[in-house]
């Protein structure tokens, strides 16, 4: 009988390992290559609404279509991941959308586009919330949001990679070859199924399941009023309340991060090159954000530093939007993704530990990718904002929605142990 390979779960204080860094790895370039896909369509939206004359109501959809598949794909990777598997759902996600992102190369018209988009979605919905959960659960506690952090670092990589790819070979070679990059997430994906194994966390809690009968994955148990997290927290209320926070804090990205290519295009005359230039430059303080908001959150809380984070960044945007000479604004642009990032790096380590081991995945994806259901219209609406206002006007509403996640945040628990022993996730 061939037995299972897993991780087991690791004290507080456990020191750093060989496998659990490779785990960390893993999760952090199954992220980039997420975004990098996301992002091959932003950077390369002018010319294909050149190449197809696409107006930008209408190019909205075709970057929001894999928002609304990811919805489905969470929902759907979440509930498998609690039942057949971690790394399993992963392998499964990174090979679909990778088939997908390089079958778009070949697209030949804007509803072939949106199609490919929506299915390259399905698969995309797995990344963020399966891997921070495999991660949540295989590394020490202590680090918890830190490890968050780095992974979300991959939303700063991503688009600087997508930029890097569409500086050396759109002038040349068109935007079609991008695409090609999509093979990559294949190979990960087989190099991972042979070397990361499953969280200890997690098959036992799946054992202990089969014996009590308990159904592992359940979606219904994300609204029940009889079910507490370790804080006393009932999971409804942290079901409902981290929802309506990713869900204003996605409108606010997605809606901003699909158009600000186009942006500096057409409100700030930059050719490819300064524009990608530009891109680059930009998601090089998200990277160091990151890191100190995770310092600062694993240290002292996971809630007052997001309140500040949140407000700030309401703030940076509508600075960003108001500088009109293009080398503040590149000066800039550091500070501002600095300031508005990081607090997307404490969205997976603090759901992770708003749920228990059995709906923990399904819990973390479900809320992120229906957030992204719900951001999917983000886009759409701020190009058709947009083209009867601009852009910079456009970018510049989306601020408010930062606001807005403060709401939702005030409802949710503190869910870091300062003075008592760290218990497991799953009490």
């Amino acid at each position: 009988m061939r037995t299972q390979r897993f991780m087991p779960v690791p004290d507080r204080d456990a020191p750093l390992t060989g496998k659990m860094i490779a785990i960390w790895v893993f999760a952090w370039i199954a992220l980039v290559l997420d975004v990098l896909d996301w992002q091959l369509v932003s950077v390369s939206a002018t010319a294909i609404s050149a190449e197809f004359d696409i107006p930008s109501s209408m190019m909205g959809l075709v970057l929001g279509a894999p928002l609304l598949g990811a919805g489905v794909g969470g929902l759907i990777s979440g509930i498998l991941s609690d039942k057949f598997g971690r790394v399993k759902v992963m392998f499964v996600c990174l090979i679909w959308y990778s088939i997908f992102t390089i079958a778009f190369a070949w697209a030949s018209n804007v509803t072939t586009m949106v199609i490919l988009r929506l299915l390259v979605g399905i698969g995309l919905g797995a990344q963020w919330g399966v891997g921070n959960t495999l991660v949540a659960e295989c590394l020490p506690a202590r680090i918890r949001i830190m490890c968050s952090a780095v992974i979300q670092t991959g939303f700063a990589f991503g688009p600087m990679l997508a930029a890097f790819l569409a500086k050396v070979i759109l002038p040349d070679f068109g935007w079609r070859p991008l695409f090609y990059f999509g093979a990559i997430g294949i190979v990960v994906a087989i190099l991972a199924v042979i070397v990361i194994p499953e969280p200890e966390a997690w098959i036992k809690t799946r054992a202990e399941a089969k014996e009590s009968g308990l159904a592992m994955g359940s979606v219904k148990r994300l609204f029940s009023k009889e079910t507490y997290d370790f804080t006393g927290t009932r999971i409804r209320r942290n079901t409902l309340g981290a929802f309506f926070l990713v869900v204003f804090a996605l409108i606010a990205y997605w809606s901003t991060m699909s158009w600000i290519p186009s942006w500096l295009a057409s409100d700030k005359g930059m050719d490819i090159i300064k524009s990608m230039n530009y891109m680059m430059f930009l998601n090089i303080g998200g990277v160091i954000g990151y890191i100190l908001f995770a310092f600062i959150a694993d240290r002292w809380g996971r809630k007052k530093p997001a309140f500040v984070a949140l407000a700030a960044s309401f703030v940076a945007v509508l600075i960003f939007v108001n500088i009109n000479d293009n080398t503040a604004l590149l000066l800039f642009s550091p500070v501002y993704s600095f300031i508005t990032y990081p607090v997307f790096g404490l969205f997976g380590g603090y759901m992770a530990e708003l749920f228990p081991t059995d709906i923990r995945a399904t819990g973390v994806n479900t809320i992120y990718n229906i957030g992204r259901v719900f951001s999917f219209w983000g886009p759409s609406v701020l190009g058709g904002l947009a083209a009867a206002t601009s852009f910079s006007f456009a970018i510049g509403a989306s601020a408010f929605m930062y606001l807005a996640c403060l709401v939702p945040l005030a409802f949710l628990p503190e869910t870091i142990r300062k003075k008592s022993p760290d218990r497991p996730l799953s009490n």
